[in-house]
């Protein structure tokens, strides 16, 4: 094998492990970031129950029915209880 074309045969095995390589690097990173989702959307489902289990409890201790709008106390504190548990405010 002649010196041009074994360098030649190098450079084609350097470049298909590059490629490789980045394919191997797009497929974990689309992992990472289904799981980063995953862990994201579960953290948000469980803060919405908690925030949801507190909203009841305190309109049943103020005595307020199904339908009735919750009066501005109660709104800040489901503003409050969002922000610290969801990092935002709806």
């Amino acid at each position: 094998m002649t010196p041009g074309l074994r360098a030649a045969a190098l450079k084609r095995e350097k470049n298909a492990a590059a490629k490789s390589a980045r394919i191997a690097g797009k497929i974990a990173a689309a992992d990472k970031r289904a799981l980063c989702e995953a862990v994201l959307s579960e953290k948000l489902r469980k803060g919405r129950e908690d925030i949801d289990k507190k909203i009841q409890a305190a309109r049943k201790a103020l005595g307020l029915r199904k339908f009735d709008p919750n009066p501005s106390c109660l709104h800040d504190m489901i503003q409050q209880m969002e922000f610290d548990i969801l990092g935002f405010a709806s």
